[in-house]
């Protein structure tokens, strides 16, 4: 973590934002055995909880613990969010490449052992059929990988190499896909699991190496076909955080009286009176928050990993929108879905609304494509003037 004792320039890799960082039971027990100083930090829900605390952090250190389930929560609130927003996005970006990262070796794994080649290589070699992970024994394969060191980093560069080809030659993927698929690519060849590489290593020195070299080139350009879960839900968190911006401060600027509410959008593109609405939000404690919250399915062993993205603000609702979302929570009280919410609140024809609406249908569509759990609900809570607006993905 960033030492903040003294103001210094951000260091490369750090995202500069000073979220909470609650820890796991297992985070807390591998990081007291540390140097690093755990403290009581601010979580969602206004507790205070066992994490860390900075003015910035350390990207690839953040993805890392929240890979190995060492992190339950990263909290952020503040009085205005349009400085924060790259830092926001950056942030769920990291989250979700993390839990891509984290299913990599799995959805490969089960892909290899299914795949045509590797069922032709225990037809021809029965004694030494290769039919699950569980059955490749540990030290010969440490021993085989360390052997094979130099002939693994020539093979690493070729996929690279191969896939970047297939990218490029990729007529229908838009320029903006290419580009992100190819800046993700090294990292996602380098989070493989080893026993992966052993099975490539061991077909590739056989009869079948052309096969299997073609059977890994496709199942990565595949797999970065997720990287479009990250942008579609990076550009719907972008959404969330200028329309709840925009109703935080609509809400301060009316009940304090500084502008008709028609004259909202001109009032704050002035500094000033955009400093001001924010001088008043810190006076009254009014909060905008983003929480990102991790969960592991022991049940499953581990093999579903749910990410909740919680974006909170408080906003203007009239007495009749008040009465509609009334009556619906009534009828279901885990939230509203996000298009029946802009029809109940008299949102649903404006722009924000819209895109919101477009960019989750994208996210909802690239989910059930990927076999990945996602919804989206609002929950509003009309007394307090407060919207909670949650995503929910499952990998």
């Amino acid at each position: 973590m960033q030492d903040t004792s003294t103001v210094q320039p951000l260091r490369k890799g750090f995202i500069d934002i000073p979220a909470s960082i609650v820890l796991s039971a297992e985070g807390i027990r591998v990081l007291s055995g540390s140097k690093t100083a755990i403290q009581r930090v601010p979580a969602r829900g206004g507790a205070n909880k066992e994490g860390l605390l900075s003015q910035a952090f350390n990207a690839a250190t953040v993805q890392k613990l929240i890979m190995n389930s060492y992190i339950d929560e990263l909290y952020y609130s503040s009085t205005e969010f349009l400085t924060k927003r790259p830092q926001i996005i950056s942030t769920t970006n990291l989250i979700i490449y993390a839990m891509l990262y984290k299913m990599l070796s799995p959805t490969l794994a089960k892909r290899v052992i299914e795949s045509p080649v590797l069922r032709e290589h225990n037809r021809r070699n029965p004694k030494a059929a290769i039919l699950d992970f569980k059955s490749i024994p540990q030290k010969l394969m440490d021993d085989f990988m360390a052997k094979n060191q130099a002939v693994l980093a020539r093979i690493e560069h070729e996929m690279i190499d191969a896939v970047l080809s297939r990218i490029s030659a990729d007529t229908k993927l838009p320029e903006e896909d290419k580009i992100v698929r190819m800046r993700s690519l090294e990292k996602f060849v380098r989070w493989v699991d080893k026993r992966i590489w052993y099975l490539y290593l061991i077909i590739y020195q056989t009869p079948l190496r052309a096969e299997i070299e073609k059977a890994y080139v496709d199942l990565f350009f595949q797999y970065l076909d997720n990287t479009q879960i990250a942008t579609h839900t990076g550009n719907l968190v972008m959404e969330f955080i200028q329309n709840a911006e925009k109703a935080h401060f609509e809400r301060i600027i009316v009940k304090n009286h500084l502008a008709p509410r028609d004259k909202i959008d001109a009032y704050l593109r002035n500094k000033l009176n955009r400093e001001q609405v924010v001088k008043i939000a810190a006076q009254n404690k009014q909060l905008l928050e983003v929480t990102w919250q991790f969960q592991t399915d022991r049940i499953n062993a581990g093999k579903a990993h749910n990410v909740k993205i919680i974006l909170s603000n408080y906003g203007l609702i009239t007495d009749s929108t008040r009465e509609g979302l009334a009556r619906k929570m009534k009828t279901d009280t885990s939230g509203i879905a996000l298009a029946d919410f802009y029809e109940d609140s008299g949102s649903g024809d404006k722009l924000g609304a819209g895109l919101g609406l477009l960019y989750n249908s994208y996210l909802e569509d690239t989910c059930r494509e990927k076999g990945i759990r996602y919804f989206c609900t609002i929950f509003p809570e009309p007394r307090l003037e407060k919207t909670t607006v949650t995503l929910d993905l499952t990998f």
